[in-house]
């Protein structure tokens, strides 16, 4: 047993929890009682359990009343009362708030048709907030059954793990809601909603009842979800080998939420953004991002709810492998949206982190509670998941599955640690180091730089850990890599700093980590990269495609490539008509305008706007009949940098028309909300603050909103800051519309400064894992000045609940800021002589 002040005993261990629970909505308050059966491996004097927020009125230990003490520092319940070994039972009676901070069991709130305002019930209990809702030993791996109870008004709608099993009316007219106890599970998947709410009528999915359940009015808005949901269902179960661990599959949208989703098995809760959803209006990056999230939760059926790590710094065995698998399903689902392809953008987020001296391993310890915050972040999900993506191409998709297969037939229904996954993969993979290899990029930092050379009739492959500054660190990683060289396809694992592939002739074409799904960045010599031109350059895969444009722009951050020097590189992709190449372009292009102004930033706009205006014109400005939804993307996405980054007054005058059409395309339609936004005036204000207030789905609530953080007057964005302040804006939402607020390329200073003012109110009124999100856009204020401002405030102003992710925001900026000073004259100096 770890010595971690915040860890439970372990001679103590719950096996199963009888809860009652009575709320009242009306005065956000509740009352429960819960019956613990416990097992001591040994005699005990007292029980240490968690509690926190509750006020306990009674504790009976084997039916004798025991004194008891709360200690808040820890977060624990302690019970003064002698345990024999053996079996007993814990009776705790306790009364709680339902609280607005968007954990443990807390408010939710909408207005009905009518206008007036009701109160739901929800729970968000991960990492470590259960303890707000009832006293549990609330650690991963102390799983147990979950008998649970809702005493409820006869209204309302109540919801939990388990199906509901009966109903009892009380003689005072509440009524006592018993669900069907659930699997052995953690305790971070407990889940109970009550509210007036609706739900669909149940899909039958193999057996399995699927519903989505919202709030009144939006049923209309429920079918993709529901297709989506009994599709990734239906895949895992085959994927896996493994039948649906539970009996049916509630998902809750839900006004108010801090995260995005969230696992509780069998009653996966949501966002409204993230499941309601109208396809006639929804671009294909909405229907995606809700089809992601949705397949996201059901693998972690599995993946999580049934096989569950140990402790929290094994969370990215959660979250990484349910980030692969929400790809590979919906790859299977919709295989025109090419995810494996499109996740390239993703991964590359994560490589911008993880090119931070101030970096993390993918696991690290976590001892107090806040800790678990922090895990979180992008090197958990997209990095993780860019791993596993990785390691499956390089055994074979059969391969990797037999191996995941194993591991959850094996480790069903108990906790486990990361090894014990690349275990069960290189036991159904023997002639593969799987455990050396992946345990090089789990407990090591960052990931290599693979510079590839001509050396006579040899290619010479070295590997050095990327950085965006000069380093000698000697970290070394088992790369598996894929080669194509001369177009013939062969792979190697790197263990070593260097290693000699012999090449079949003296010219032939080399592409390393061919494929592109390597984590790792390729530096070519001048020969090598030369060879990368016409047919060889057209023969590449997207994803190699997309890698080059991706590799120059991070070369340009880290000093290796002149700005100047990479315009001229993207304007060879003009006749580029993948959306995935395009996406990696506009990522540098807005990098690029943040490092000039005046005369020069608009030079540099006369250039985006020649870049994009014959893809525009051969694209044209509506839909083809049967075009892809990825070309109705890309259509999106090139007006935009036309009309935004361009600042082309056609374009912005065409997406005026659009944005007023009811009948346009989904896609452009979003592009002429951001375009009109950026040069929008008081009037265009007041229409968008109208849409915002009257969007008939969440997504366009969303879209007008944070449309309202693009205006170009300072008036115009402090209504927006003042609008994200009050309680018009839900606190779920508010951290991200201040964050685009920063981010405005006129008046992001000014919103830092009044964030900066707000600080206290923010802390107190916000969800504490949206704080630091809400000040991510600070990477874009690069002026001297500005950067120390920003720097000596929080070395005053920490985010205990993500200092790592906040020290590496602090660094990015810094980054950013020495990119400025060293290409922003050499640019301008350049676009001059054009």
């Amino acid at each position: 047993m770890s010595d971690n002040p915040y860890r439970l005993p372990h001679t103590v261990l719950p096996s199963r929890y009888r809860l009652v629970l009575e709320p009242d909505l009306g005065a956000a308050s509740f009352q429960g009682t819960v019956s613990i059966d416990v097992t001591a491996s040994a005699a005990v004097q007292s029980v240490a359990l968690n509690a926190d927020e509750l006020d306990i009125t009674s504790v009976v230990v084997g039916g004798t009343e025991s004194t008891f003490r709360l200690d808040t520092s820890t977060e624990r319940l302690i019970i003064d009362a002698a345990i024999d070994k053996g079996d007993t039972t814990i009776d705790i009676a306790f009364t709680g708030t339902l609280n607005d901070k968007l954990r443990g069991w807390y408010r939710s709130t909408f207005k009905d048709k009518d206008g007036v305002e009701q109160v739901i019930a929800t729970t968000q209990m991960q990492a470590t907030d259960c303890r707000r809702a009832f006293p549990c030993f609330d650690e991963p791996e102390f799983k147990a059954v979950f008998d649970i109870t809702l005493v409820v008004e006869p209204d309302l709608l109540a919801v939990s793990n388990g199906p509901e099993v009966g109903r009892v009316a009380r003689d005072d007219g509440k009524h006592v809601v018993i669900f069907k106890p659930t699997m052995i599970m953690s305790t971070y998947l407990v889940a109970f909603v009550v509210g007036p709410l609706e739900a669909t009528e149940p899909i039958d999915v193999d057996g399995v009842p699927l519903r989505v359940v919202h709030v009144p009015g939006k049923g209309h808005l429920t079918e993709f979800a529901l297709e989506i949901g009994a599709f990734s269902l239906r895949w895992y179960q085959k994927y896996y080998g493994v039948a649906y661990p539970s009996d049916k599959v509630d998902m809750l949208a839900l006004p108010d939420f801090a995260a995005g989703a969230m696992e509780n098995l069998g009653c996966i809760t949501y966002r409204e953004t993230l499941l309601l959803a109208d396809p006639k209006t929804a671009t294909q990056f909405e229907l995606q991002n809700l089809a992601d999230v949705v397949a996201h939760e059901v693998a972690h059926m599995w993946f999580g709810d049934l096989v569950t790590m140990r402790w929290w710094n094994g969370i990215w065995l959660n979250e990484a492998f349910a980030t692969f698998m929400e790809i590979a399903c919906c790859n299977a689902f919709r295989p025109a949206w090419q995810r494996w392809t499109t996740f390239s953008l993703e991964r590359s987020a994560a490589f911008e982190t993880d090119s931070l001296a101030s970096t993390r391993t993918v696991e690290f310890p976590v001892e107090a509670p806040e800790d678990c915050d922090g895990m979180f972040d992008v090197l958990t999900y997209q990095k993780g998941g860019s791993l596993l993506r990785m390691l499956e191409q390089y055994l074979g998709e059969e391969e990797f599955r037999q191996g995941i297969s194993l591991y959850l037939k094996t480790h069903a229904h108990a906790n486990t640690e990361t090894g014990d996954l690349w275990d069960a993969i290189e036991k159904a993979n023997p002639t593969v180091p799987v455990r050396e290899l992946m345990d090089s990029w789990i407990w090591q930092a960052g990931y290599p730089l693979i510079s590839a050379r001509l050396d006579g009739s040899e290619l010479v492959l070295n590997q050095q850990r990327f950085a965006y500054d000069d380093t000698d660190d000697p970290t070394v990683f088992v790369v598996p890599i894929h080669l194509s060289i001369g177009g013939v396809g062969s792979k190697l694992l790197l263990d070593k700093a260097q290693v000699r592939v012999p090449l079949p002739s003296s010219d032939a074409s080399v592409v390393v980590n061919a494929g592109g799904h390597g984590f790792m960045r390729v530096a070519y010599d001048d020969a090598l990269r030369a060879r990368l031109t016409g047919e060889a350059l057209t023969n590449l895969t997207v994803i190699d495609r997309y890698n080059l444009v991706d590799d120059a722009w991070n070369a340009v951050i880290a000093g290796r490539l002149a700005a100047a020097d990479f315009l001229t590189f993207v304007e060879g992709f003009q006749s580029e008509r993948d959306l995935a190449v395009w996406q990696a372009i506009a990522v540098g292009l807005r990098g690029l305008g943040r490092l000039v102004e005046g005369s020069a930033y608009a030079a540099l706009q006369q250039r985006f706007a020649d870049l994009a205006r014959p893809v525009v014109a051969d694209l044209g400005w509506a839909p083809a009949d049967g075009e892809s939804d990825l070309t109705s993307k890309l259509r999106g996405l090139m007006v935009g940098i036309l009309a935004i980054q361009g600042n082309d007054g056609d374009a912005q005058a065409r997406c005026r028309q659009m944005l007023n059409d009811e009948t346009t395309d989904p896609e452009l339609a979003a592009t002429a909300a951001a375009a009109v936004a950026s040069v929008g005036t008081d009037s265009d204000y007041e229409d968008y603050l109208q849409r915002f207030r009257t969007a008939a789905t969440p997504q366009l609530k969303l879209r007008y909103m944070f449309s309202l953080a693009e205006f170009p007057a300072e008036a115009q964005i402090r209504r927006t800051l003042d609008l994200a302040l009050s309680g018009e804006v839900k606190t779920q939402d508010a951290p991200f519309l201040l964050n685009r607020c920063i981010a405005n390329r006129h008046n992001g200073v000014m919103a830092w400064e009044i964030v900066r003012r707000q600080w206290p109110q923010l802390l107190e009124r916000l969800p504490n894992n949206t704080i630091v999100r809400m000040i991510g856009s600070v990477t874009m204020l690069t002026t001297p000045e500005v950067v120390a401002d920003v720097q000596s405030f929080f070395a005053e102003h920490p985010i205990p609940q993500a200092a790592k992710t906040l020290e590496q925001l602090l660094e990015r900026q810094r980054v950013n800021s020495e990119l400025r000073i060293r290409e922003a004259d050499t640019l301008a100096a350049a676009l001059a002589a054009e």
